[in-house]
């Protein structure tokens, strides 16, 4: 087997290892075929591994279904084409063994705090496997966990129909989201610093998409005076939290969402004087199948940040050339061959 490890920041290595058994735990073999680069990829690479180790990169893949621990059981079966969960609860923890596995303690993310999937061919946990139907190409399924992820925001608001909900967010994942807002009938305000994010978000359909300017001005306009009592700050955009506390009404939700490293102080006063409820959500677990099923309709349309392909092979010498700015909008996909 094959695989690119970060050894350290912008530092990737190609190992070529004995092919692995597979065990109890890890019962499925799959051949990786696509692997998507996003920005938080990028911040990864560029950065190094949040654990401060060596680590294989690559939150999101598909790939066919190679070998099968218990054939006679398994739901799985070899040449099943699959979309691969990031996301693994520890087990252990207090909120799993009460079966309450999107709050795991310790959630395992591939790529991010455990090795990922820039590799020829990874041994995994079935119950992190969702077989795709042919109707859903490959390219659209890299984009199932930023799905996911906007399922589990959406989940977590609390919003009437016809609503105002402000999305703060620098990459595509708040374009996204604005999807699965207006399909829940509420009505999005996009609110980005990247221009193309803005041409986008229009070409899609958001009708309310502004860069960050005269803001409280121009949400009070669009609201008649009421501002937003949902707000989503995703936490890798570059805006300070004050500007989503300044377009919130009282007793607002403000949702810190996505998994940026930024770091960021919160103004304890604001959200006293306001009676504003905080909240995080970090990932998309337990909703892969729903988000599936949203791609296959196209209620959310993801054609638009499909990327060009680099090849597996030669990754180190093409991401010289790859920027964070680059990815905002469409992920690069790798290939594997």
């Amino acid at each position: 087997m094959k695989y690119w490890r970060l050894e350290a920041p912008a530092t990737l290595e190609l190992h070529t290892d004995e092919p692995t058994q597979l065990t109890q735990q890890n019962n499925v073999k799959v051949k990786i075929e696509q692997i998507l680069f996003s920005t938080s990829d990028y911040d990864t690479y560029i950065h190094g591994s949040s654990t401060g180790k060596p680590i294989v990169p690559g939150k999101n893949a598909v790939g066919v279904v190679s070998e099968v621990l218990d054939k006679e059981r398994s739901m799985l079966k070899k040449m099943d084409r699959v979309a691969i969960e990031p996301f693994v609860p520890c087990g252990k923890c207090d909120e799993c063994r009460n079966k309450n596995f999107r709050q795991c303690e310790q959630m395992q993310e591939l790529g991010l705090t455990a090795d990922g999937l820039l590799q020829n061919f990874v041994d995994l946990p079935s119950s992190t496997l969702h077989k795709l139907p042919d109707v859903l190409s490959n390219e659209k399924a890299l984009y199932i966990s930023y799905v996911a992820l906007g399922l589990n925001i959406t989940d977590a608001l609390t919003f009437d129909r016809g609503e105002h909900v402000a999305v703060f967010a620098n990459t595509k994942a708040g374009i996204i989201l604005c999807q699965l807002l207006s399909y829940y009938k509420a009505v999005p305000i996009f609110i980005t610093q990247n221009s193309a994010l803005l041409k986008t978000a229009s070409e899609t359909g958001i009708f309310y998409a502004f860069d960050g300017n005269n803001l409280i001005d121009r949400v009070r306009t669009v609201t008649g005076g009421r501002m937003c009592k949902q707000i989503v700050f995703f936490s890798n955009s570059n805006f300070d939290i004050e500007q989503a506390y300044s377009i919130a009404s009282f007793n607002a939700e403000v949702c810190i969402a996505g998994y940026g490293e930024k770091d960021t102080s919160l103004s304890i006063k604001k959200i006293a004087q306001k009676h504003l409820k905080v909240f995080g959500v970090f990932n998309g677990y337990g909703n892969f199948p729903s988000a599936i099923n949203l791609l296959v309709t196209n209620t959310v349309n993801v054609d638009c940040f499909i990327g060009e392909k680099m090849q597996f092979d030669n990754l180190k010498q093409q991401l010289e050339t790859v920027t964070g700015e680059d990815l905002a909008v469409k992920g690069k996909i790798i290939v594997v061959d």
